[in-house]
């Protein structure tokens, strides 16, 4: 009998063992969930405040200037840095301070993505609602819209090619261009890299070069950037 139950007792003994084996097993693996939940959390937060502030951004070499579909605009500022005429803090609260008076006027047409300053580099970059909108805050003249609506307000006096797979092509006269209502057109005037939301067909043909299909660079030969000229830039 004492054999039994020494059994039993052991057999007993065995069994809450495993029991506490498993609470602790079972406790250890919702420890270890909870820390990958935690720290998964964390990197989102930590990701999105990256995203935010533009981190992630990548600056490009010349200051760019993007015309989407819906007519917004999107400008990648690329400018020579040098604290002896002002700091980084005062470089951002000059922005911010510059668009926050727009938007008090205008409504919030204007949006402050990223600004940060890189060595001797400052970078900015800012949606604007339109191409008005643009014009308007910077000075700059930009027009876009559809060829039969911006001849209206344009004599296309420019010495113009054509552009085939993103590069020049040969001298097309501008009663040709203008006839093809259906384009669209873009004229700035400004030394910037222009991305359209299309195919450039026709581009002027001074100061210009083409990057791809879509992308044009427009400078001075002398690089003179305060020297500009009105370009034309032709797409469907």
């Amino acid at each position: 009998m004492s054999e039994v139950k020494n059994r039993k007792s052991s057999t007993n003994g065995d069994r809450s063992k495993n029991r506490q084996l498993q609470r602790k097993k079972v406790m250890r693996n919702r420890l270890i969930a909870l820390i990958i939940i935690c720290v998964a959390v964390v990197a989102l937060i930590v990701l999105g405040v990256c995203k935010l502030t533009g981190i992630f951004d990548k600056m490009p070499e010349n200051s760019t200037l993007a015309v989407g579909s819906d007519g917004k605009v999107v400008y990648q500022e690329v400018t020579s840095f040098g604290e002896d005429f002002y700091n980084k803090n005062e470089l951002k609260s000059f922005v911010k301070d510059a668009i926050k008076e727009y938007n008090d006027k205008n409504g919030n047409k204007i949006k402050l993505d990223t600004v940060k300053v890189k060595g001797d580099v400052a970078y900015a970059k800012t949606t604007y609602a339109s191409v008005k909108d643009y014009s308007k805050f910077t000075g700059i003249e930009l027009s876009s819209g559809k060829m039969k609506q911006i001849k209206k307000n344009y004599d296309f006096d420019d010495a113009f090619v054509s552009v085939k797979d993103g590069k020049k092509g040969a001298t097309a006269k501008a009663v040709d261009i203008t006839s093809q209502s259906k384009l669209k057109v873009l004229v700035i005037k400004e030394n910037v890299t222009v991305q359209v939301d299309g195919t450039i067909c026709y581009v002027s043909d001074a100061d210009t070069e083409m990057v791809d299909e879509s992308t044009v660079t427009i400078s001075q030969p002398d690089g003179n950037e305060d020297a500009t000229q009105l370009t034309y830039i032709i797409y469907k």
